[in-house]
């Protein structure tokens, strides 16, 4: 049977219903009922029609299409009927949809979604403690000699591998770019579960000095340098200025995480995305040393079934052993630490993540609140018609779904509209995101976030519509219909459940607001802390020799030093230097320190953060000289050092450091330094606490082919950066510049967590106050029109405009009052949370509650005045003629 042939059916059943129903109401008449009552029963008769029809259609499997049908276009209907309602309600639902889609997006992808590796569970991070340095250095990369004793001796692992990321020019003469490499042992493969989509992997003996020039390239590196060539296997390319052997090309499906941060104590920088990958060759003398230099990044895979704990017990026994035969000089505690792979990436930015979450999750609530309380409105609005629904029958499932049938449908349109949001949100936040987040790959808003926006969608649909839909499912048909419906006004329990809901909103915007204003206030700190040196006027580049043309410190110090001879000779250069690592960047050498007499074992000695600099480096960026002097250009050659304060008192104490002598940890055979003058401390490793031990020496000492040139000016910083690129490219056209910025930037760029954490959380708050004020506005302005009356009586009996201000005023700010109190001690209850993320900063600083407090009652007070005012100017006569 045809859907028209089920319609004409369902017609006829109905038109002999009413025929069924005419009837009995007529022999109720002839039994001596009333006509009253007999037409009332017929009227509750005929409104069971609904349910005989929808159970016809039931028989025939049409019902609940039809019936949904019916109840969108009805929505629709009503809602283009009030386009305002509908437009703020949408934006609302927008807005808070998409917000908590794109954070849970990032949240979900840094944290929840698996490693794209096979079985990534199983991947775990390895890293060294060595008690002596564990308060300086809680733990530590690998050793090259101990990673080799594990590989050798575990029994906990399928495979285990060591890394170490740097860059490196790629590319022909005088055109060379910039690129990340990582440097693996061959276990790398095996460890991640890959291997290359062309040619092959590198083998152990490849991973030999000497053998070691071969590399497997990335897919992106790939498609976008060379074109997407597959004859690439086997052909030859330039890297770092030696010829290297492309044995394959990874899959575009391949993405390696960054591991730079994570083996360069303290590093900073933005690491360039990983587009080579070449064997890592260890020499008989690195493999030789018992200690040795602890500078890889550790990454295996467990065996099935072997649990991390079992693991470390299984690494921290060899390290027992690898202890107990240290020679005598070198003595050292060492335990290993195993962290899963994911967890590890994330560090210690999940505290950060979570309270994100919580804090658009927060928005969302408030945009739920205000959303129901103006579906509150409008069902008060609506209750004649509930009623006479009820007065004909209609049980209370039926009324409680006409009721969420407009919340429905403004829920499923804020949702799309959300996930539309988030598409834009998530793509833009990547730009912004700071390299502790970045090391995933492109963010995207997939099925998951889509499932999160319906999971929303229908969280926002049961909270702003539940309310409503039971008050007006519960309401009395006779109270209301024996009425006069422009007398009627809302009930007690409405107008307690809106200013509830007034409290609940302002209470999380409030807790919103003093978290946000803590984080900022941290951050204002933290950048206007005395750094010991300053970044007015100064630019910063990054240069990263060619290994081929620089391979020893003498060509790589003749290089610098041409350099700033050239650039010393420009128009408006005030100084210029260069240093091994430029401030705020990160902290890549660390040794120790031994005076002379001092017959301590290694691991005893102090240890200390070297940078090697040139003489200018402490008057380019104003770092303070508080004895001694400078070692000069005239001093090339010399072993020559300066020392900070703390170094100075730990070193010699009570003693006159300037004229005295030290040596570098076993490097007893070495000459030894002798120094030359004292500077202040400084905040150069990271603003947030002073720096280590620092001991500076010259730049011919030891020159690292990567280094950082710091130039102050006379003029605006920014017209320099071009100079600077050919002033370098003036010397050598093969060098790359990756980076050229102000000094300013740079001390930005070190605090890229907290501000993108400080900015988002400052979007949510001004969001979340916009609402708030919003939903004080509404129940506000309902109130006076409920009390139009009332309010002209008020006038007509002689009280003043301001009394009827005083009125308004204090009906909306009461629950705003509360509402901010609550929010205060929801804030303090969190407060331990958030400790740890503020910088000089008490988390229950009296004078931000107060300011939170204060902006919230402002928002609320401005949100009452338009209508109070409306409220003032009420005409008596005009508000007491109206029925």
């Amino acid at each position: 049977m045809k859907w028209w042939q089920i319609r004409r059916r369902n017609a006829d059943l109905e038109r002999e219903l009413r025929s069924d129903l005419e009837l009995e109401e007529e022999e109720r008449r002839d039994n001596g009922v009333s006509p009253k009552e007999a037409r009332y029963a017929a009227q509750r008769a005929f409104g069971n029609t609904t349910l005989i029809r929808e159970q016809t259609h039931e028989a025939w499997g049409l019902a609940g299409f039809e019936r949904l049908w019916q109840d969108l276009r009805y929505a629709i209907r009503q809602l283009l009927r009030s386009p305002g309602f509908s437009v703020i309600t949408v934006m609302t639902l927008a807005l808070g949809i998409g917000a908590t889609t794109a954070i849970f997006t990032l949240v979900y992808d840094v944290m929840l979604r698996p490693l794209p590796f096979e079985h990534a569970d199983r991947l775990v991070a390895m890293e060294e403690i060595a008690a002596e340095w564990s308060n300086i250095y809680p733990t530590l990369p690998v050793s090259a000699n101990h990673f080799t004793f594990w590989q050798q001796h575990n029994r906990s692992f399928d495979s285990m591998a060591v890394m170490q990321q740097e860059s490196a020019p790629l590319g022909a003469e005088g055109r060379p770019s910039q690129v990340g490499v990582l440097a693996a042992t061959p276990g790398i493969f095996s460890v991640l579960q890959v291997q290359p989509q062309l040619g092959r992997a590198f083998t152990t003996s490849e991973a030999q000095p000497g053998n070691e020039h071969v590399a497997v390239l990335m897919y992106d590196l790939w498609r976008e340098q060379f074109g997407g060539d597959p004859g690439i296997v086997g052909k030859t390319i330039r890297l770092s200025g030696f010829p290297y052997t492309v044995i394959g090309v990874m899959p575009q499906s391949f993405h390696m995480p960054s591991v730079q941060t994570l083996a360069t104590i303290g590093e900073t920088n933005r690491p360039l995305p990983i587009a080579v990958l070449e064997p890592l060759a260890f020499s008989k003398e690195r493999l030789a040393e018992e200690m040795g230099d602890l500078n890889y990044f550790g990454l295996a895979r467990l065996k099935t079934g072997v649990s991390v704990a079992a693991a470390a017990a299984d690494l921290n026994a060899l390290q027992h052993t690898i202890s107990a035969n240290l020679p005598a000089d070198e003595e050292a505690t060492l335990s290993a630490t195993l962290t899963p792979f994911q967890q590890e990436l994330v560090g210690n930015n999940r505290k950060p993540l979570m309270i994100l979450l919580a804090a658009v999750a927060g928005l969302l609530v408030v945009g739920c609140v205000n959303v129901t309380n103006l579906l509150l409105a409008r069902a008060v609005g609506r209750k004649q018609q509930m009623a006479l629904a009820a007065a004909l029958g209609a049980r209370r499932a039926e009324l409680v779904r006409m009721a969420l049938r407009e919340t429905t449908v403004l829920a499923a349109v804020g949702g799309g509209l959300g996930v539309l949001l988030a598409s834009g949100i998530v793509p833009a936040m990547q730009r912004y995101l700071p390299p502790a987040l970045d090391f995933r790959g492109s963010l995207h808003l997939d099925w998951v976030g889509a499932a999160c926006a319906l999971l929303l969608a229908v969280i926002a649909t049961l909270l702003a519509g539940a309310a409503p839909a039971f008050m007006v499912s519960g309401i009395a048909p006779n109270e209301v219909l024996h009425a006069e419906s422009r007398l009627t006004s809302e009930s007690r329990r409405s107008r307690r459940a809106r200013r509830i809901l007034v409290a609940i909103e302002v209470a999380v915007s409030v807790a919103l607001v003093l978290t946000t204003g803590l984080l900022v206030t941290s951050l204002i700190k933290l950048m206007s802390v005395d750094r010991g040196f300053t970044a007015e006027r100064t630019m910063t580049a990054t240069i990263d020799l060619p290994m081929e043309s620089y391979r020893d410190d003498q060509h790589r110090a003749a290089f610098y030093r041409e350099v700033l001879e050239r650039m010393d000779r420009l128009p408006g250069v005030e100084h210029a230097a260069v240093t091994s690592v430029l401030p705020l960047t990160g902290d890549s050498w660390g040794d120790m320190a031994r005076v002379a007499g001092d017959t301590r074992p290694v691991t005893q000695l102090p240890l200390e953060s070297f940078r090697s600099v040139s003489p200018d480096y402490f008057s380019t960026i104003h770092l303070q000289l508080i004895s001694g002097q400078f070692f000069r250009e005239g001093d090339w050659g010399k072993n020559l050092a300066l020392v900070s304060e703390k170094t100075a008192r730990t070193l010699w104490p009570g003693k006159n450091p300037v004229g005295q002598q030290f040596s570098r940890g076993d490097r007893t055979k070495e000459h030894p330094f002798t120094v030359a003058g004292v500077v202040a401390n400084a905040r150069t490793i990271s603003l947030s606490k002073p720096d280590p031990m620092l001991i500076y020496v010259p730049y011919w000492y030891r020159c690292e082919p990567v280094a950082g040139l710091v130039v102050r000016t006379h003029q605006d910083p920014s017209e320099m950066a071009d100079v600077i690129r050919q002033t370098i490219w003036s010397v050598d056209r093969n060098v790359p510049v990756p980076t050229v910025r102000a000094l300013g930037r740079v001390v930005a760029d070190s605090v890229a967590n907290q501000r993108f954490e400080m900015d988002l959380l400052l979007l949510f708050a001004v969001s979340a106050l916009f609402l708030a004020g919003l939903g004080v506005y509404g129940v506000v302005m309902y109130s006076v029109v409920q009390r139009y009356r009332e309010i002209g009586l008020r006038i007509a009996l002689g009280a003043q405009r301001t009394s009827v201000y005083r009125l308004v005023l204090r009906d909306g700010l009461f629950p705003v009052a509360i509402g901010a109190a609550a929010g205060v001690a929801l804030a303090f209850g969190g407060a331990r949370i958030v400790s740890s993320l503020l910088f000089e900063v008490s988390p229950y600083d009296p004078a931000l509650a107060a300011g939170a407090v204060c902006t919230l009652l402002a928002v609320g007070s401005t949100a009452c005045l338009l209508p109070a005012r409306r409220a003032a100017s009420v005409e008596p006569m005009q508000a007491l003629r109206t029925e």
